[in-house]
């Protein structure tokens, strides 16, 4: 399952792929999980914080 989740996330984004890809991979990687064996709780899991992390840097430049 893991490679296809991978893959229709990335696709789902409907941004170009190449650049979505290896951004993921990379945030993948820093979770130290592959997309090969992705789960979707893994997804979850590094989704959540991402959004968290994208969010807070969204306030601090509002607040700047």
């Amino acid at each position: 399952m893991g490679e296809t989740l991978a893959k229709t996330v990335i696709a789902a984004t409907g941004l170009p792929q190449d650049p979505v890809e290896k951004e993921f991979n990379a945030l993948l990687e820093k979770h130290g999980k592959t997309p090969e064996t992705l789960t979707i709780e893994e997804l979850r899991e590094v989704m959540a914080e991402y959004l968290q992390m994208v969010f807070l840097e969204l306030h601090e430049e509002m607040s700047a």
